[in-house]
């Protein structure tokens, strides 16, 4: 938000100047982005009045003028503006001024003809980029008087960055009430009644309180809009960064700048019947102000009339009822929008307003009131007219409840770290307008402010202290932290390890956001509970992920865009199944794409596969020596036939595969495998005991077994690790064969077998006795026989 300080100070004026204000403010939490005068220094640039304007006598387009600067002999300047005329009171850069853009104003000769200045246009000033002719200024301008005091050009312009807790601030008068609290200064309280003359009979009505608990309207009959708004509010609201418009429209744009409330006016010959708050019908259409028709929703709080919406409440007003130059009889509608109500809704429909920006984030719900009043009485200043009673529809119980917050001054000493004054304390919980109900030595009970939505509890309260006492002020103390220290598992995989491990083969970490896209939620995971946001940031952030897949598949596919072809990202996560806690599940995941390694002139390049994906995960499960079982499995998002799921003491506790080619088609992407697991499953693993590291040689068998083509391998390795025998290490698979002299519904199976002993060399009779009894073993579970 743009504010003058010249328009601040009329407010409240503490004795320091723009820089520091500026500075305070942002120590006070209300960062300041910028701060620039309103024009560039230059001096020498007075008012004038063109006394006579006469054709140069050598050149059609150029003008010689006597302009009167206040002094005793008029100065002869030439110039070529085609709205120069004899009357007109203009801006005169005399002979020896320097401009902004460096122009130095000498006495010249123009076609043979002397000229002594230069009438100047508000481009030529760095006002503004208006050079289609000299600047025109108002009749009651002082000949002679600095251009710069005159118009204001001192003036410099504040950039606020406000954050969106603090809805009271996007205004002058709460910017100044910040500025109160700071200085210890009084805050003016401006007290607005406009004459009542007329009794018009209007009929307003509210059906959805909730949204909309207070809603007040007033008529105004006989204004004249066609008057010109006064340079004074036009110059405020300029510099506010607002057009200008009709006066009756900018009367609502300097109410809003300056009070905070936003308002609307409607050309009330153009309503049909009375007003009506209510939601809106589904696919009812409305032409809004900018010239968009929308189709609105039933979510969508509307004002109607008896005929249809004209305005969307506390977004944008409607084309239909809108109040023009001829327009000579107004309704003004002030009201309080729930905040809740208001959030999201006008981004749902691509808009983004200066009433929609406060209303989301609070507006004071006994503000409305006043801002009428303010209203009525500049129009009734500016464009005349007579103003009926203010028309009230206010329901008080759905109007916000503020609870009083009680806090003690050790609570604020333990919280801050040092002790504050309780006079101090006290002094300015006043000046924030904390209406104090009741107090001790050592405590206060506080009702904040009916602006201050973002005061409900007792830290806020201490923030509050905090921001006004300084932060730069803050003393820096040493901490000292009472500590016990815990036991902790020593059969647990710390979650760093995990993470460090797959760093270490390659990995980069991925941190995504757990909204995902509808879009996504079907391709990934149809068929899991959608946990859809009421107020999502956008539609592609609409649903919490039951997956960490959606955001690596996205982080691939940005990747991909820039060129990045060969990746590897994992993320540790929360996958969400539903709201409360236990329906939240921490999961680790992985994607890979592209080749396994970087190209290099010695070797081919090859890509990942299924078994690069796999040999990771077991990296990943070998941390805690835990042991799973992959079988067949089948999920939505991976292509059939090379799915596994992985199997814990009988729970699937994770799935490993290659992307489905329905899903790479549709996202744009190549070849890519996934893993997931539940993050808790690779945490428990087994404590870690010492093994002695046997001297003597290890011996291997293979065995190549033919059985049918159903059983998977680590059917065959499970069974015989459960023979459980002495010597047995290790048990790998090399190669599986189908084809010839195979017959067509078996398959070939070659196992390596390694054995070793502590205590001495193996012979070939323990070893064949082994082997032997792990054949008979297979034989009798799988009817598996040498090949």
């Amino acid at each position: 938000m743009n504010i003058s300080t010249t328009w601040l100070r009329e407010w409240v004026n503490p004795g320091v100047s723009d820089e520091v204000l500026a500075e305070k403010l942002t120590m006070a939490g209300l960062e300041v982005d910028g701060i620039a005068p309103v024009a560039p220094p230059f001096d020498g640039v007075v008012v004038g009045q063109v006394v006579s304007c006469e054709k140069h006598p050598d050149a059609d387009k150029l003008s010689l003028c006597q302009v009167d600067i206040g002094q005793s002999d008029n100065l002869q300047i030439i110039c070529g503006a085609p709205n120069v005329r004899q009357g007109l009171k203009v801006v005169v850069a005399t002979v020896g001024s320097k401009l902004p853009s460096g122009l130095k104003i000498k006495k010249a000769k123009l076609r043979g003809v002397e000229s002594f200045g230069m009438l100047c246009s508000e481009t030529e000033l760095s006002v503004s980029d208006l050079h289609d002719g000299i600047m025109e200024l108002s009749a009651d301008a002082p000949l002679g008087e600095s251009i710069r005091t005159h118009l204001d050009l001192d003036d410099q312009i504040i950039e606020l960055d406000i954050t969106p807790n603090r809805g009271d601030c996007f205004s002058v008068s709460g910017v100044a009430r910040e500025v109160c609290a700071i200085y210890d200064l009084t805050m003016p309280s401006p007290l607005f009644k406009a004459d009542e003359k007329g009794n018009v009979d209007f009929s307003t009505k509210v059906s959805n309180t909730k949204a909309c608990p207070k809603y007040l309207t007033r008529v105004i009959k006989g204004i004249n809009n066609t008057v010109e708004t006064p340079k004074w509010m036009t110059q405020k609201l300029k510099r506010a960064s607002q057009q200008t418009h009709s006066p009756v429209v900018d009367i609502t744009n300097y109410v809003l700048l300056e009070l905070g409330q936003p308002m609307h006016a409607f050309d009330l010959q153009k309503i049909d019947g009375g007003i009506n708050v209510r939601m809106a019908k589904n696919g009812e259409e409305l032409e809004l102000l900018n010239e968009q028709t929308v189709s609105l929703r039933e979510d969508t709080l509307v004002i109607a009339d008896d005929h249809s919406a004209v305005a969307m409440a506390g977004v944008m007003g409607g084309m239909s009822t809108a109040t023009q130059t001829e327009s000579s009889e107004i309704l003004f509608e002030s009201a309080f929008f729930e905040p809740v109500s208001m959030a999201g809704v006008a981004r749902s429909y691509g808009l983004h307003t200066e009433s929609s920006l406060r209303f989301e984030r609070g507006v004071d719900f006994n503000l409305p009131h006043l801002a009428l009043e303010r209203a009525t009485e500049l129009v009734l200043e500016i464009c005349g007219g007579e103003a009926s009673k203010i028309n009230e529809c206010i329901d008080d119980a759905e109007l916000p409840h503020i609870v009083p917050i009680t806090i003690t001054l050790e609570k604020i000493s333990k919280v801050l770290g040092f002790e504050l004054e309780p006079d101090w304390i006290e002094a300015k919980f006043t000046s924030l307008d904390f209406d104090i109900v009741e107090k001790t030595d050592s405590s206060w009970t506080i009702v904040p402010p009916s602006f201050r939505f973002d005061i409900r509890i007792v830290a806020d309260l201490i923030e509050e202290l905090a921001r006004l006492y300084g932060y730069d002020r803050l003393p820096v103390k040493s901490l000292t932290l009472d500590t016990n220290i815990t036991s902790a598992s020593q059969s647990s995989v710390d979650a760093y390890d995990i993470a460090q491990a797959l760093v270490n083969k390659g990995y980069q970490e991925a941190i995504t956001y757990s909204f995902i896209s509808v879009e996504y939620q079907e391709l990934i995971d149809p068929s899991a509970q959608k946990i859809t946001l009421t107020n999502p940031i956008s539609e592609d952030m609409s649903v919490m992920r039951s997956s960490l897949w959606p955001g690596l598949l996205q982080t691939i596919e940005s990747n991909q865009r820039r060129g990045h072809y060969n990746a590897r990202f994992f993320e540790s996560g929360l996958c969400f199944s539903g709201i409360s806690a236990e329906d939240q599940v921490q999961k680790i995941a992985g994607a890979i794409t592209g080749d396994r390694h970087c190209a290099q002139w010695a070797s081919e390049s090859k890509s990942l596969d299924f078994f690069d994906a796999k040999a990771d995960v077991e990296s990943l499960l070998a941390l805690g020596g835990i042991e799973v079982s992959f079988e067949v499995g089948d999920h939505p998002a991976l292509q059939n036939g090379q799915t596994a799921k992985i199997v814990k003491n009988g729970n699937t506790i994770g799935y490993l595969g290659a992307l489905s080619p329905i899903v790479q088609k549709k996202l744009s992407l190549p070849k890519v495998y996934l893993f997931e697991l539940i993050q808790a499953e690779c945490q428990q693993g087994e404590i870690a005991s010492y093994k002695a590291f046997s001297s003597f040689q290890a011996s291997q068998r293979d065995i190549a077994l033919i059985l049918e083509k159903e059983i998977q391998a680590s059917d065959l390795i499970t069974a015989i690790k459960s023979l459980k025998q002495e010597y047995l290490i290790d048990v790998g698979i090399f190669d599986v064969y189908e084809g010839e002299n195979i017959e067509s519904d078996k398959k070939s199976i070659a196992l390596n077998l390694s054995y070793q002993s502590n205590e001495a060399t193996l012979t070939d009779e323990q070893l064949n006795q082994s082997v032997d009894e792990i054949l008979n073993h297979l034989q009798t579970e799988f009817s598996a026989h040498l090949r």
